[in-house]
């Protein structure tokens, strides 16, 4: 998936005078503004994405907002000559306000989407309704429908290149044993111990997305040895009934300018 992503976004520098491409307006919202990007690409698809910016010390969220906030969500269904949306988010970062953390985006993100068309060799219509949060000092839920279509005559764009070329870039890729992968993880009590074999780096995080229904902590950092870093993970949000061992959790790790996304089953 994600060597196919690269493809995509290196062919993007290089497309064609008749290639199609395009940018919709922006829609102001609350502390933000939001549009769609849509060029394309290859295998019949179109690599898209929904851009947001944000006024100066807001930001919005990871698709899972961790421990209080809101995720973002999409609508495509009012799109014309499109069969599937497949949305990937780039890692995220974490804000720790003190009382809780977050999974978030600073000021920009580019959420990349790769589109299938029904009908290959015919205009795209695309069209999202999207919801998502914007938070500084207070939280509030917001929202922008938009839509862009692709003519076959428009020329290539090389603002729409950059823009997706940057954020395919931080979508995390899938685990590299032996350099960047979660070697364990382990339950302790209450707790969950995970081990991270990653790059050295002046900076490095683990984020993690639970099952459906449990309200956990995200990882908080303990030591680091030999290249792996452990994290610990307080179990105290998790459904009374829910066994810990056997259960599988979605671990995005980011260093040195490197991310991972791995499904890990807990032991």
């Amino acid at each position: 998936m994600i060597a196919t992503l690269t493809r995509f976004a290196l062919a993007l520098a290089a497309i064609c005078p008749a290639a199609l491409t395009a940018r919709s307006e922006w829609s102001a919202v609350d502390h933000a503004q939001l549009r769609l990007l849509l060029s394309p690409a290859e295998e019949g698809r179109y690599l898209g994405g929904v851009e947001i910016v944000l006024e100066p010390g807001w930001y919005t969220y990871w698709r899972n907002p961790g421990e209080a906030g809101i995720p973002p969500s999409f609508d495509f269904s009012g799109s014309e000559n499109v069969a599937e949306v497949e949305v990937l988010y780039p890692a995220p970062e974490r804000h720790d306000d003190g009382t809780s953390v977050s999974l978030v985006y600073n000021d920009e993100v580019v959420f990349p989407l790769l589109v299938t068309p029904i009908e290959a060799g015919r205009p795209v219509l695309l069209a999202v309704q999207a919801s998502f949060g914007v938070c500084s000092e207070v939280c509030i839920p917001t929202g922008a429908s938009v839509s862009v279509s692709a003519p076959h005559d428009a020329e290539p764009d090389p603002l729409t290149a950059a823009r997706l070329d940057a954020f395919v870039g931080r979508v995390p890729d899938p685990p590299a044993p032996g350099h960047f992968d979660v070697e364990q993880a382990m339950a302790e009590g209450e707790a969950i111990l995970v081990d991270v074999r990653m790059p050295d780096s002046t900076y490095a995080d683990l984020f993690v997305e639970p099952p459906a229904g449990w309200y956990i902590r995200q990882p908080s950092f303990v030591s680091r040895a030999d290249g792996v870093s452990r994290y610990r993970i307080e179990l105290d949000g998790r459904p009374a009934e829910a066994e810990i061992i056997g259960e599988q959790f979605r671990f995005v790790a980011a260093a040195g300018g490197e991310a991972i996304e791995e499904i890990v089953e807990i032991r």
